[in-house]
């Protein structure tokens, strides 16, 4: 208890010592997620979400039902193809079996999303399953 404690304060203090002013364009987006899923090898439950900006480059995710929250900093951003456009406020998550780990963050104002890194039960599931294939994608959309 004591680690994850420390491991969420750590975080928060790096988050805060990044800070670089929000921009006004970022807003808090909201989904109904309908199934339990793995986020930074935290569990977090189904329920509505919030997804906002928590200053510099860090982003909390809150399930407003449950009161948990994970703090995301170590993500990575990504371009939507050019055909495509830009692409809907939404929620892209991996699905093993019936385990679901999220996956992309769209927040629908620009063809930039967030990808976030498979975590080390993920990678655990396509090794000890063998997966040769892509994992199966379910997408939530935002408000």
């Amino acid at each position: 208890m004591k680690h994850n404690v420390y491991k969420v304060l750590t975080t928060l203090a790096v988050a805060l010592l990044i800070g670089v002013p929000m921009s006004h364009a970022q807003s808090r987006l909201q989904a109904s997620v309908p199934f339990a899923f793995s986020l930074n090898s935290n569990y977090m439950p189904d329920g509505s979400y919030e997804i906002s900006p928590a200053g510099g480059s860090a982003i909390v995710v809150r399930n407003l039902d449950a009161k948990k929250s994970c703090f995301l900093v170590g993500f990575m951003h990504v371009e939507a193809s050019q055909a495509s456009g830009t692409p809907n406020a939404k929620l892209v998550f991996h699905k093993y079996d019936n385990q679901y780990f999220l996956s992309e963050i769209w927040s629908g104002q620009s063809s930039t999303g967030i990808a976030l890194p498979e975590s080390k039960r993920e990678k655990e599931l396509q090794t000890a399953n063998n997966l040769d294939h892509q994992p199966e994608l379910v997408i939530v959309a935002m408000k």
